[in-house]
């Protein structure tokens, strides 16, 4: 089963969760043949959506209560951060390079996309299954199910210059791919 909205690189390849049970992975499909070009085991299912760096980093969040960052290229494991509980919020990526993800704690993260390093936390007053927004000031804007929106400021400029920096692809979550 597949719950996780796909995320598309520059290269066309798509990179999708997916939620079985016993053996949840992230895909990489070939976008114009489907053919799987890697696949990576999380141990648990992945809601998650992916996001994708300006290296072409993929980062997506698991029910194994991680966030992994993998080689766009090769599905190889750069880094893992272990939240507090489940991570079903979709990453967005900021200029600055910082990863942010809500949790099933009660907390929003924001990590370092090159090493996975936690830069800071934000306790929310109930669990975070949004995917964070992040505005053209760098405001990170997510919600929680404790009725609330959260708009927490950033160091960030902005959304990052990536092919699929996060859920929806951009700002306005068209979708759509930028033209090359």
């Amino acid at each position: 089963m597949v719950y996780s909205s796909p995320a598309i690189g520059s290269s066309g390849t798509v990179y999708v969760g997916s939620l079985d049970m016993k053996d949840s992975k992230v895909y990489a499909l070939d976008g114009k043949s489907g053919a799987k070009l890697w696949e990576f085991a999380t141990g648990s299912s992945v809601w998650s959506s992916p996001a994708i760096g300006s290296d072409g980093s993929v980062y997506v969040g698991s029910e194994t209560n991680k966030v992994y960052a993998l080689d766009g290229k090769s599905g190889v494991k750069k880094w893992e951060f272990v939240a507090g509980s489940y991570v079903r919020s979709s990453p967005a990526i900021g200029t600055d390079g910082a990863v942010y993800v809500g949790s099933f704690d009660h907390k929003v993260y924001a990590l370092d996309g090159k090493s996975g390093v936690k830069l800071w936390e934000f306790k929310t007053g109930g669990i975070v299954y949004s995917s964070p927004a992040i505005g053209s000031d760098g405001t990170v804007y997510v919600g929680s199910n404790d009725k609330k929106l959260y708009a927490i400021k950033t160091d960030s400029k902005g959304l990052a210059k990536s092919p699929w920096p996060m859920r929806g692809q951009n700002a306005r979550h068209t979708g759509r791919a930028p033209a090359k």
